[in-house]
């Protein structure tokens, strides 16, 4: 199983997770599923790891 993150979007300020394994510290855009944009992690307004 794999482990998730939440995610604060900073366009939309809505929380959803994501996979650590695909996008945590990566390189890689993530895509808010309410408004679409697309950002970095590091870009987020707010991330709490699950652990």
């Amino acid at each position: 199983m794999s482990r998730i993150f939440w995610v604060a979007c900073p366009k939309c300020k809505k929380k959803f997770y994501a996979a650590v394994d695909d996008y945590r510290h990566k390189d890689r855009k993530m895509m808010c599923p309410f408004c679409q944009a697309r950002f970095l992690d590091e870009e987020a307004d707010e991330i709490v790891d699950s652990d």
